[in-house]
């Protein structure tokens, strides 16, 4: 009775478990088309993403992008010892500047 029991108890576990296991769909990332870009729009907000969201209107060449489309490093750069890095985007002819 008792391994009964116990086996009903682990699969309560494992059931309970996997129902809250589901993966929250990945947050955007924040893109420019040029390093320049991408320091204006973080301006003296570092990377705070929500700041730079809110000021993402006001500058034409950056945008949110699904992380789901980005890639890999093409260029990388080191500014006041941050670094940055300008990643490949799916279906985009070149890469863009992420926020890190």
């Amino acid at each position: 009775m008792r391994r009964i029991l116990g086996a009903m108890g682990a699969l309560m576990l494992v059931l309970t478990g996997s129902a809250r296991a589901a993966p929250e769909p990945a947050q955007p990332v924040v893109a420019c088309e040029t390093l320049v870009g991408l320091r204006l729009l973080m301006g003296d907000g570092g990377t705070d993403h929500a700041a730079a969201v809110t000021r993402l209107p006001r500058h034409s060449g950056c945008r949110l992008v699904a992380r789901d489309r980005v890639g890999a490093a093409e260029q990388r750069a080191m500014i006041g010892g941050a670094p940055f890095e300008c990643l490949t985007l799916s279906d985009a002819g070149r890469c863009a500047w992420v926020m890190p």
